[in-house]
């Protein structure tokens, strides 16, 4: 349970979903798009939610993401927030967003990098890893690879990051993938397993074996001067330190999650199911506000639920989305919980071997240690 005392109620993250509309139907997704009505939130209630969340949510360091579906979906009400919310938040404020970078132009990306607003590209990799798992809704044989490749001529890579998620699929190409990007010159590049897959201790040998080779060419990089970022280590490093003092982190959320139904939900995972089927996850609304009670009332069922399991010990990554899941879905969460856990350590442990090869890095210092987690 959560320790008594302590608080909880300092969020610094804002997930904005757009919409449950996208015009890919990638097999890992963790939400539920093109399942039932298309819906959206008004300007008006993400300007209200916007005004919530910079006023009276107390962190001092804010960041809000927008989300879909496909965020380029909704390309006006995605700017039009963005710029509410920049001219709201000011400078300090981050903006970002993910998208598929199928409906990616320059001109896009020109009103996006005066809005000062991250973009990161989510692709898998080289055209065989990609095109697995990211297909298109309605068009399963034309390539997504292909696609995104030619709206990425002509962009500056450097101001772009790319997300990459390898299944057990697609592990024995997660270093080359990686390279792939590296040579195209992307300026932040992320990664991370299908948590939700279940693995086999074969799948995962594989993985703790391109982790380690990823070690040494994440060295060489920082040797020749030419460094990208991990987002995803700023979130293991920080729960690591976590762990090392005792303190369960994940007891609670840093998000504050809008549904396109301009509904609160206490956990994105609510979202993998259509809008409207999760209502038990809902925890208030736009214009009725958010519900902190109800909110923290859920963290707390999910903490006893994973605890009582015998989980929940040193975690890296927040279990509560895979008992939520459990729950909705009428699944005992036991077998989903032994190998969130599994995946998730195997995981950590390749890049905490990173950390412990390149502490001492000054340029791996500079951008882990000293500079502010974007």
């Amino acid at each position: 349970m959560a320790p008594e005392g302590e608080s909880f109620r300092t969020p610094d993250h804002l997930a904005v979903y757009l919409s449950n509309s996208c015009n890919l139907a990638c097999s890992y997704c963790y939400v539920s798009v093109n399942q039932g009505p298309a819906v959206r939130p008004t300007f008006a209630q993400l300007k209200q939610s916007i005004d919530f969340f910079l006023n009276d949510v107390d962190h001092p360091h804010k960041k809000i993401t927008f989300l879909g579906g496909e965020p380029f979906v909704e390309w006006p009400l995605l700017t039009k927030a963005a710029r509410y919310a920049r001219e709201q938040g000011g400078d300090e404020l981050v903006l970002q967003t993910f998208t598929n970078g199928t409906l990616l132009s320059p001109e896009k990306m020109e009103v996006l990098n005066d809005l000062d607003l991250h973009v990161t590209i989510s692709l898998d990799g080289r055209k065989s890893a990609n095109d697995k798992h990211r297909v298109y809704y309605r068009a399963k044989d034309r390539s997504v690879f292909d696609d995104v490749m030619g709206r990425l001529e002509g962009l500056d890579k450097s101001r772009l990051g790319v997300s990459l998620v390898f299944t057990s699929a697609t592990v024995e190409e997660f270093l080359q993938n990686v390279d792939h990007f590296y040579r195209m010159g992307f300026g932040r590049i992320t990664f991370n397993p299908e948590l939700y897959e279940l693995w086999t201790e074969a799948r995962l040998d594989v993985m703790r074996a391109q982790l380690r080779a990823f070690r040494k060419f994440y060295r060489l990089a920082l040797e020749k001067g030419r460094p990208f970022q991990i987002p995803i280590l700023y979130a293991v490093l920080a729960n690591d330190e976590s762990n090392k003092k005792g303190v369960k982190w994940w007891h609670d959320c840093h998000n504050v999650v809008l549904g396109p139904d301009a509904h609160y939900y206490a956990c994105d995972k609510a979202l993998t199911f259509p809008i409207g089927q999760a209502k038990d996850q809902r925890v208030g609304s736009v214009e009725k506000g958010m519900k902190w009670e109800p909110r923290r009332e859920h963290f707390d069922r999910a903490i006893a639920g994973i605890e009582r399991a015998g989980y929940g010990k040193d975690e890296y990554f927040c279990p509560m989305g895979v008992y939520f899941y459990s729950e909705e879905a009428g699944r005992e969460p036991t077998e989903l919980l032994s190998n969130f856990e599994t995946v998730a350590a195997t995981f950590s442990e390749g890049l905490l071997g990173l950390v412990d090869d390149l502490k001492d890095n000054p340029v791996f210092q500079d951008l882990y240690v000293h500079a502010r987690v974007v």
